[in-house]
C-alpha cells in the first residue's frame, strides 16, 4: 500500500507542478496514472468479501459522478475532475496503513474524504502567506495591506509573475490597495493595462495573489484523506 499512495503522490505533485506553470495537464498524466494504480487495485479486490466489493464499486461510481457534475457546474476544471475520478477508480477501498488514518475513514469512500479535505484545506493557504510574509516583509506589510499580507505577496512591477492577480492599482494617480485580486492587463472592458500604470507612477512592487489552482487542494486533500482521515467528519462529530 506505501508503493501505491508514492506512485499516487508523485502524480499528483507533477499534476501540481505543470498546473503551476502552464495551467494545463496533459491526459496522458491522468492515463499512466491510471496504468500505474490499477494493478494494486485488483490485486486489492482480491482480498475483499462480496459486501466490500459492492460497496467499494458504489463509492467509486458515486464519485465518479460527483467529480463529473461538480466539473459541469464550473466547481472546477478538467483537471481537477480527471485527478477525482482517476482516484475514485483506482482507490475504491479506503487506504489503511497502520497507524494511520489517525482519526477515521470518513464515510469510507476514500475519494470523496480527498475532496472534502481539499475543501478545508485552502483557507490554510492563508496560514502560509501569513508566515511567509511576516518572515519577509515583517509586521509592516500587514499594516501596509492586510488583505495582501495573508492572501499574497509583493513581487516586482516589472517581472510580474504569470498567473497572478493584482492587488493594487492605481487610480487617481496614486497607489491604492485592493480588496480583491484584478487582472494587470486591466478588467474587462478597460483600456488601461494596470501593469503600465504601476510603472509610470515609479512603483518597484506592488502586493499581487497568485490564481491558486485547486489540484494543488485536492493533492493536500489526499494526503490528510491518508495520513489524518476525513476531517470534515471529524468536525462534524465534535460538534454533535
Amino acid at each position: 500500500m506505501w508503493i501505491k499512495i508514492a506512485i499516487a503522490s508523485a502524480f499528483l505533485f507533477y499534476s501540481c507542478t505543470l498546473d503551476l506553470k502552464e495551467r494545463r495537464i496533459p491526459n496522458k498524466v491522468w492515463k499512466w496514472m491510471f496504468v500505474m494504480l490499477i494493478p494494486f487495485t485488483v490485486y486489492e479486490a482480491l482480498s475483499k468479501t462480496v459486501h466490500q466489493l459492492i460497496f467499494g464499486a458504489g463509492g467509486s461510481i458515486f464519485m465518479v459522478t460527483l467529480a463529473y457534475l461538480f466539473y459541469r457546474i464550473g466547481a472546477y476544471g478538467g483537471a481537477d475532475a480527471k485527478a477525482l475520478i482517476v482516484i475514485a477508480i483506482t482507490f475504491p477501498f479506503y487506504p489503511e496503513i497502520p497507524p494511520f488514518p489517525i482519526l477515521n475513514k470518513g464515510f469510507g469512500i476514500f475519494a470523496f474524504s480527498t475532496l472534502s479535505n481539499s475543501v478545508i484545506a485552502a483557507p490554510f493557504m492563508v496560514v502560509v502567506f501569513a508566515i511567509r510574509n511576516l518572515i519577509r516583509e515583517g509586521y509592516s506589510g500587514l499594516k501596509e495591506h492586510p488583505i495582501g499580507f495573508l492572501f499574497g505577496y509583493r513581487v516586482e512591477v516589472t517581472n510580474f509573475p504569470k498567473f497572478h492577480n493584482l492587488l493594487q492599482a492605481v487610480r487617481d494617480g496614486k497607489v491604492v490597495n485592493l480588496r480583491r485580486g484584478i487582472d494587470p492587463e486591466g478588467p474587462e472592458g478597460s483600456e488601461g493595462d494596470e501593469l503600465e500604470a504601476l510603472k509610470k507612477v515609479g512603483c518597484k512592487k506592488v502586493w499581487a495573489t497568485p490564481q491558486l489552482p485547486f489540484l494543488i487542494f485536492i493533492t493536500a486533500g489526499f494526503l490528510l484523506a491518508t495520513f489524518i482521515g476525513d476531517l470534515v467528519v471529524f468536525l462534524i462529530t465534535l460538534l454533535l
